[in-house]
């Protein structure tokens, strides 16, 4: 029901609040209680405003429950609709809103307990025997006071609820963000089972290289006892067998504590539509465009690209706001491949809070020489830098003022390189 009403507005929420409207009006008709329907009037008018105007609705809560007490000849039934007011708003309402709906929801439990628990109390028999009509009355009320606190927290509760699983829990939004999560651990988890497997590869060779200087130093062992003379020669040969596997051991140190390293390309550029969807859904713009004849890539090349393309990205995602537009344009010419990722960032926030009524500066000519002068750096660009210089290309980073940022990332040679390997 809740998506319905987020999906139709108006209508479906008119529908609702006519069809509690009907229900709390023909209760009283019931009960030959015209008046009563005054109560409903103001009922009806609370729900329907309890989504775009969440505040209107607050306003009436307290009117409403009053009306309810001193019209009303089905209070406790009209209690539960009420509730059902509550349900929308912390649904709807914004924090304060919320905040300030949960006080009156309290305010209104402690009159509806005092009128009905204590004013117009329960059956004696229900709360047992007793001599003083005092008791029955307090007792009366505080069973009245803390049943209805009961049910306007619970209306309260499965609204918040209702709207976390609505908004978060299986949502395309939600989706979209598992989505962007995924494709960065499954980058993780390649290049670790890479790297696996490549020190698995440099493990067994050093096996062998020691296994080798081990026989070598055996046989030169037998050797100098039967021709003392020889002793130079299994020194000289069990030094270089030493050295080979010094060799093999520092490469693999080295492979296993640098962060340029070969990785699994189970990511082609291809797959970056299926993430531009994402990030759309996220609430971002992103665009891809090409221009000229693309050519075949290598596995490494293309996770490179994927790689500069994804953390590009996830940095507009970090620094700009949701709205912002993202394009990713692959400049393909005859022997290389230029990637630009540009977004408006700068141009969307100042636009946004030029609209709330704020004063902006503009940029001014002093902006334009700093985004001259300014060479942007980090750990991210660090590596990204490191991966496109493997094939020969270089990374530039840049802030257009006004605008946004431009992520560039040039490979002159991509396609010689890509035909010797």
């Amino acid at each position: 029901m809740i998506r319905w009403i987020l999906d139709r507005n108006w209508l479906s929420l008119i529908l609702v609040s006519t069809m509690i409207a009907l229900f709390s009006s023909g209760s009283e008709l019931i009960n030959g209680n015209i008046i009563g329907s005054v109560f409903t009037a103001v009922l009806a008018i609370l729900l329907v405003t309890s989504r775009k105007f969440a505040w209107l609705s607050i306003l009436l809560f307290l009117p409403a429950t009053y009306l309810m007490l001193s019209l009303s000849s089905t209070p406790m039934l009209q209690t539960v609709f009420l509730a059902v007011g509550l349900f929308l708003i912390a649904i709807f309402g914004n924090r304060v809103v919320r905040v300030a709906n949960l006080i009156l929801a309290i305010v209104s439990a402690c009159l509806i307990g005092w009128y009905l628990g204590y004013e117009k109390h329960l059956p004696a028999a229900l709360l047992g025997a007793s001599s003083s009509a005092e008791v029955i009355r307090v007792n009366s009320m505080l069973i009245t006071l803390f049943a209805t606190v009961a049910l306007f927290l619970l209306a309260v509760a499965l609204g918040r609820l209702a709207f976390i699983r609505i908004q978060h829990v299986g949502t395309p939004l939600d989706q979209a963000v598992q989505r962007v999560s995924a494709e960065s651990l499954r980058i993780e988890v390649d290049t670790q089972n890479e790297r696996l497997e490549i020190a698995k590869d440099l493990t067994g060779l050093l096996v062998q290289k020691i296994s080798a200087v081990v026989s070598v130093t055996e046989g030169g062992v037998y050797a100098i006892k039967s021709d003392p003379s020889s002793a130079q020669r299994v020194l000289d040969k069990s030094l270089e067998s030493a050295r080979d596997a010094q060799g093999e051991l520092r490469r693999l140190y080295d492979f296993l504590n640098s962060s340029v390293f070969s990785e699994s390309a189970t990511f082609k550029i291809a797959d970056l539509r299926e993430l531009c969807i994402a990030f759309r859904e996220l609430g971002y713009n992103a665009v891809i465009e090409e221009q000229g004849e693309s050519f075949p890539l290598n596995d490494g090349m293309e996770l490179c690209v994927y790689k500069i393309a994804f953390e590009a990205l996830q940095n507009v995602r970090k620094h700009a706001p949701v709205g912002t537009e993202i394009s990713i344009n692959f400049l393909w010419v005859e022997d290389g491949l230029q990637v630009l990722v540009k977004d408006n960032g700068i141009e969307f926030a100042t636009r946004a809070a030029q609209q709330l009524g704020e004063l902006v500066d503009g940029y001014s000519t002093e902006d334009d020489l700093e985004a001259l002068v300014t060479e942007f750096d980090g750990s991210t660009l660090a590596v990204l830098r490191e991966r496109a210089a493997i094939y020969g290309g270089r990374i530039e980073a840049t802030k257009v003022p006004g605008v946004g940022f431009t992520l560039s990332a040039i490979f002159p040679n991509l396609k010689s390189l890509a035909n010797e390997r």
